[in-house]
């Protein structure tokens, strides 16, 4: 069952994603009433957890002494299973081809086994082989090693589960001391726009679409959000970074030609010692609006979220050597 979160329209698929009509939905809802919506109910409750995750991504912010523990990545091969030779039976004593046959297939099957086995040990070594040299960059950022800190934070940025698809990039000092981040942010025009509620009686979801100036607000907290967010992570997995700058841009396309081009929303400066004095055991009270507001912020906008592009804060440093 697939369902629109714009219009609320409610589609069963079949396994090629083919509409199976109407037809079929009354058949559904005849005989599959509680299934259908138990699957609407949990559709419902990730799009709404979507929209509130979406305006208040800064509370999973890190401390700036908070460095990230390693997450293993787990070996998920399984292992081959030898398989049981095949038994001779009374006909392969009598019939010698017969019993060759299925030695034959034994011996087979058991190679085939071995080769698959030597195989799994071979990928499970190189795993834990992997996981090992991981956990030694680790350590080795934890102790300011400006290569090891910029592979952990492309290992550690790229697992952020944000609630939509994010894209960004970043530049570190080669004293390690300054870190430029650079982040894709959604569009507004992309943005997702409506509450859910399932219907008390019968099969339904009743939407609600929110408005302009709530839709900015929302749009507002979420960028700034993923702004702090990502500073926050940029201090946490580089301990030597005393200042961070973040700039957050758009991509939109030029009327006069044609061109699509960056479009940078706010840019910021941040010093570690004043980002310190945030209280990040009590995130649920800051807004990150007003967060980044505090410091050295590049910004146009109006108070009900609309934004007119700047210029970013220009890079202060040679990047380090690659």
């Amino acid at each position: 069952m697939q369902l629109n979160t714009v219009t609320g329209e409610i589609t069963l698929l079949d396994a090629n994603c083919a509409d199976l009509g109407n037809e079929a939905m009354a058949v559904a809802k005849a005989y599959a009433n509680e299934a259908l919506k138990e699957n609407l109910a949990e559709q419902v409750d990730a799009h709404n957890r979507m929209m509130e995750q979406i305006g208040s991504i800064h509370l999973g912010t890190p401390a700036p002494d908070q460095f990230p523990q390693l997450v293993a990545e787990p070996f998920d091969q399984p292992e081959p299973v030898r398989p049981e030779p095949r038994k001779l039976d009374w006909k392969a004593w009598l019939c010698p081809a017969r019993r060759n046959a299925i030695l034959n297939s034994n011996e087979r099957r058991a190679s085939e086994y071995q080769r698959q086995h030597l195989q799994w040990q071979s990928e499970q070594e190189n795993h834990r082989r992997k996981e090992g040299q991981r956990a030694a960059l680790y350590q080795r950022a934890q102790q300011a090693s400006v290569p090891a800190m910029e592979l952990v934070l492309d290992d550690h940025l790229m697992d952020i589960d944000w609630p939509q698809e994010t894209s960004l990039s970043f530049e570190l000092s080669a004293d390690g001391k300054v870190l430029m981040l650079d982040v894709d942010l959604p569009e507004i025009e992309d943005f997702p726009k409506t509450e859910l509620r399932l219907y008390q009686r019968g099969i339904g979801v009743s939407v609600k679409e929110l408005s302009d100036t709530a839709l900015r607000k929302l749009y507002m907290a979420h960028v700034h959000g993923m702004g702090f967010r990502l500073i926050g992570e940029g201090f946490a997995c580089a301990p030597s970074v005393e200042t961070v700058v973040l700039s957050g841009f758009t991509q939109v396309t030029n009327v006069a030609t044609g061109r699509v081009e960056d479009k940078y929303l706010y840019s910021v400066k941040v010093k570690r010692e004043a980002w310190g004095a945030i209280q990040f055991g009590n995130l649920a009270q800051v807004d990150p609006v007003e967060a980044l507001a505090a410091f050295e912020l590049r910004r146009d906008m109006t108070k009900t979220g609309i934004f007119r592009a700047i210029e970013p804060w220009p890079a202060v440093f040679d990047p380090s050597p690659a």
